[in-house]
């Protein structure tokens, strides 16, 4: 480290602020989640009862739908905004999802319909969404590197806030005492995603990021070509004006400027440099200076001259930079994992591509297609640990979304007061952001399980879903379940990106977190829906969300129940075969001992 922050690395180019501009990343970071997860998670909380005495005998589940699709799309596109962040940058890729979210959430507020809103919200809306969600994590990830768990810990705080002030504010908007209609608050909300612009343009591109990386590349490839193609070079010089330059059997110092050797009536360009005995940069000896290496331009051009082979060759002796980084995504603290404390050198050599490596090992242009078929590695589902992870993310998403969108439509079955109805939401957000700190911290310490921190999470988050149907008129009871849903919820989301590295790697983490992604998304997609539907069959029943929320919360709840069955496998499978030297650096755990947070590494022979 530097006593600025900076972490240097002795891999050129792998160097990370750890500050410095990195805090307005962070703050943009912090303002992105603010403004996206606040209308995400308070759409059923805000439009469900508008829209119901809208659509009269639509019923929740057709409504609901539109913010099921919603999150679903945004989760289900991070591999695409992966691929796109990779190609043109975070800043680009933000400001580009927060126009396209915003004419979504724009064309919403035009036409009443739920169907069209399928598209325009859910579809489009969700799209732009999409392709901010990833760029706000990554950017974070290049900026920082030792104050990571920091960074990313105040950056995703602000979906907590997000949804603590949305439902207050558009509560208001809405109704009393603005009154302006549900159609004229998407239309507002449609203004505030697009100052996701101002924010994405805060996203300053670091030098090694890789969509700077090829705009400088093509920028400079094209200059070069322009500036070959302007250029009138002479090869062949008379014998006179080359001995006028450069006198036979004589040394003599000639100052350069930029390789060029200048006489009064042409100019000589000496292709290489060589640096004078005393040290001077500025002039050079050369004594034996082949005629083939002599080229005579024309003293009337004077546009410094370079062809596309010079170019390359430029490009080849100039210092690697960094291009992408596997661990990007990763939310925790890197010393979690046993390479970056063993060996910081290899460890960056492991997870970090420079243009080095694209040099020395060129590889053929790809297809988006085949771009996008590599941040999805279905291949490791057949891991059955990864494959149990998986499968409770999918049962997580099912009720996930469950206690956001019908919160206030339970309140109101309940018969809590119509000013007190969004409190619970509110209290899911601000018990959120308390949420991914504290665990946060607790998955970092050493003596924690992490595994079993995660899987304890879900076990609370969901246990509080099934409280919930069994609320009172007392607004308290509600923000009881509420509080505790929020807090561990945040605590699992937290640690996701973790836990991910704990069983495949840093190396992986990007391929097995858009499979997640994509798990996660089908099953928001179902759940929402499905318990709108189910609460409009129990309608006369004396508690209507009693059977969803049970279900729905019954799988939370099993999701974390069955992760406790993860180290059983991994010890069955390492009976098999042990994890290589190469998993143990990348992070992945060994379970062969007590302690999963202390990965068996072999000892190395003296």
């Amino acid at each position: 480290m530097t006593s600025g922050g900076t972490t240097n690395s002795a891999i050129p180019g792998a160097r990370v602020p750890d500050g410095g501009w990195g805090w307005i990343v962070v703050f943009a970071s912090f303002m992105i989640h603010f403004i996206m997860d606040g209308i995400t998670y308070s759409m059923g909380d805000v439009f469900l009862g508008p829209m119901s005495e809208r659509f009269q005998g639509a019923g929740r589940g057709p409504i609901s739908a539109t913010w099921a699709i919603l999150p679903a799309v945004t989760l289900g596109s991070g591999p695409i905004a992966t691929v796109f962040t990779n190609t043109y940058g975070c800043r680009k890729v933000t400001m580009v999802g927060a126009v396209l979210a915003f004419v979504g959430f724009l064309m919403s507020g035009f036409w009443a319909n739920i169907y069209f809103y399928y598209v325009s919200i859910g579809v489009i809306g969700g799209l732009g969404l999409g392709l901010i969600y990833l760029p706000a994590i990554v950017s974070v990830g290049y900026y920082f590197e030792e104050k990571r768990s920091f960074a990313m810990g105040i950056a995703v705080c602000g979906s907590g806030l997000g949804t603590l002030v949305f439902p207050f504010v558009m509560e208001h908007i809405i109704g009393k005492p603005w009154l302006l209609g549900f159609a004229n608050g998407l239309k507002i909300e449609a203004a505030v995603i697009v100052i996701c612009v101002i924010f994405g343009a805060l996203m300053v591109p670091l030098p090694q990021e890789s969509s700077e990386i090829r705009r400088r590349a093509l920028k400079e490839r094209a200059k070069a070509k322009r500036l070959a193609l302007q250029s009138k070079e002479t090869t062949s010089p008379n014998d006179e004006q080359r001995n006028q330059l450069l006198p036979p059997n004589r040394e003599r110092d000639i100052p350069l400027q930029k390789g060029n050797i200048l006489g009064r009536e042409s100019t000589a360009v000496v292709p290489g440099e060589q640096q004078h005995p005393d040290g001077d940069n500025h002039r050079t000896s050369l004594p034996r200076i082949d005629e083939t290496s002599i080229k005579i331009i024309d003293p009337t051009d004077k546009t410094p001259k370079k062809s596309i082979e010079q170019f390359e060759e430029d490009i080849s002796t100039e210092p690697s930079v960094v291009i992408s980084r596997k661990d990007a995504v990763y939310q925790g603290s890197l010393h979690n994992i046993a390479l970056f404390n063993d060996d910081k050198e290899e460890y960056h050599r492991q997870v970090i591509t420079t243009t080095d490596d694209v040099l020395l090992k060129p590889v053929a242009k790809t297809s988006f297609v085949a771009q996008l078929a590599k941040e999805i590695d279905f291949s490791l589902l057949k891991d059955g640990a990864f494959a149990l992870f998986a499968v409770s993310n999918f049962l997580t998403s099912l009720g996930f979304n469950v206690p956001y969108n019908f919160a206030n439509d339970l309140a109101k079955d309940a018969g809590v007061m119509d000013t007190h109805r969004s409190w619970p939401i509110m209290a899911i957000g601000i018990a959120n952001c308390f949420g991914r700190v504290v665990i946060g911290i607790l998955g970092d310490r050493k003596w924690i399980n992490r595994l079993y921190l995660y899987n304890i999470a879900l076990v609370i988050a969901g246990a509080s879903v099934l409280f919930a149907p069994f609320c009172n008129a007392h607004i308290g009871t509600h923000i009881a379940y509420a509080a505790f849903f929020g807090f561990f919820s945040g605590g699992y989301v937290g640690l996701t990106s973790i836990i991910v590295v704990d069983l495949v790697g840093v190396d992986k983490l990007s391929s097995a977190f858009g499979v997640i992604l994509l798990i996660q998304g089908v099953a928001v997609a179902i759940g929402t829906p499905v318990v709108g539907q189910m609460r409009d069959i129990l309608t006369g029943t004396d508690r209507p969300y009693l059977w969803p929320y049970l279900i729905f919360g019954g799988f939370i709840l099993i999701s974390g129940v069955i992760l406790f069955g993860i180290p059983t496998l991994q010890r069955r499978k390492e009976r098999q075969q042990q994890p290589t030297q190469h998993q143990l650096d990348m992070g992945v755990l060994s379970y062969s001992k007590e302690n999963i947070n202390a990965p068996e590494r072999p000892q190395q022979q003296l």
